[in-house]
């Protein structure tokens, strides 16, 4: 939900283009021609609220301040677009005694399956996951090799991205060395010139992310200041003789990486 200036913005990037939210705003129409009175009112309240604090770039960019508006998207958990399409459809169909009612009910399918790119049922789109986890067996096997070796609860690890995301999922103990937020702001080979507090994050990135090497003073008081126990990289980058300069060493590799754990002293 990175670059996002307004909420239209955010919708496409969030859901893709897909017909989710036209179909929601029928379902919302027909919810509120065919209930009471009173259930009318909750829906027009409800639908004021959505308004004065979701759908508007005024909210964006308010709450973006505090919260940051690469997560601002999460306020869209709170419109339950979903259930209001699968209880419009069940409704349709369970009373489709009108006409009109027939037609929409095919008009929401039409929506949801033909509806946009997000929305195909197609091949690989349903998997059977690998594990229990339903994360990458070489990220569990990461895991579990530090899992083996650490001397303390909470240890600190630097990852390349695709690693970091779903390592705490699967042990929540690690700590992040490298930042959710200097992940997003500074995930590139650029240099030094533009950064100001992640200084020391950039230097890691570089380093386990696209396998940069040639900054080993950098490097090192970066792991230091971070206080780094453990180092995750992709094994292609062949980081042993690099690593091993800034005080790691390796201690196993799985299929796609290599985990290094700092050295005593």
């Amino acid at each position: 939900m990175y670059n996002v200036e307004n909420i239209q913005q955010m919708i496409q990037t969030y859901g893709g283009f897909t017909m989710f939210l036209p179909a929601f705003l029928i379902c919302v129409i027909y919810a509120f021609c065919s209930t009471k009175e009173s259930e009318k009112k909750r829906l027009t309240f409800v639908f004021l609220l959505s308004i004065l604090f979701i759908f508007n770039d005024l909210s964006i960019k308010l709450v973006g301040r505090i919260t940051g508006i690469a997560t601002y998207y999460r306020f869209l958990w709170a419109v339950p677009i979903l259930p209001m399409i699968a209880w419009a459809g069940t409704k349709a169909v369970s009373e489709r005694e009108k006409l009109w009612e027939r037609a929409m009910v095919l008009g929401l399918l039409a929506c949801l399956f033909w509806g946009g790119k997000n929305s195909f049922v197609v091949e690989g789109t349903i998997r059977i996951p690998e594990n229990a986890y339903n994360l990458a067996e070489d990220v569990i096997q990461v895991c579990e090799m530090i899992e083996k070796d650490k001397d303390k609860e909470r240890p600190v690890v630097i990852f390349d991205l695709g690693c970091q995301m779903q390592s705490r999922l699967y042990d929540p103990s690690l700590i992040w060395g490298i930042s959710r937020k200097a992940y997003q702001t500074h995930n590139n080979t650029a240099g030094y010139e533009d950064v100001k507090k992640y200084i020391a994050e950039k230097a890691m990135i570089r380093a386990v992310n696209y396998g940069i090497k040639g900054e080993e003073e950098r490097l090192s008081k970066a792991l230091k200041k971070k206080k780094v126990d453990y180092v995750v990289t992709l094994t292609l980058y062949e980081m042993s003789d690099y690593l091993e300069q800034v005080g790691y060493e390796l201690l196993g590799t799985t299929l796609e990486r290599s985990v290094y754990v700092r050295k005593e002293e």
